[in-house]
């Protein structure tokens, strides 16, 4: 039994997808995800927003890298992590974010329109159908 931590979340791209291509290894892509919701009551109420990294492969990757622009309302769906590292400026300080290795994303259609481009099946894919 697998004890994984899968998760829905919707919010508004940070910044722009970066795609990150290495010889030998899958592509990655990666943005931060805002998902703001509304806490407290009456006259105390106020916006708190929780940040993601969002962490994709594959031709998901690619396709993320030249659909998520800062502001795209989006859609994830995947895997909650932690990753803890180290501060540039003062190595001895360590931080932990929240990362999403998403099996899924999608722009949400409530808040705009997109226009879907279908890309060629690869080989192994085609085959399989």
């Amino acid at each position: 039994m697998n004890n994984e931590i899968y998760v829905s979340v919707m919010g508004f791209a940070g910044a722009d997808a970066v795609l990150i291509e290495r010889e030998g290894n899958k592509p990655y892509s990666y943005f931060r995800l805002g998902s703001t919701s509304w806490r407290g009551g009456g006259d105390s109420r106020e916006p708190v927003t929780q940040w993601f990294t969002i962490k994709t492969f594959g031709e998901l990757a690619r396709h993320c890298s030249s659909s998520i622009v800062k502001g795209t309302p989006v859609l994830v769906r995947g895997r909650l992590e932690s990753e803890t590292y180290q501060t540039k400026d003062d190595p001895s300080q360590s931080r932990t974010d929240q990362v999403i290795r998403a099996d899924a994303v999608g722009v949400e259609l409530g808040r705009g329109t997109v226009t879907y481009s279908r890309t060629p099946l690869m080989a192994e894919e085609s085959a399989a159908f």
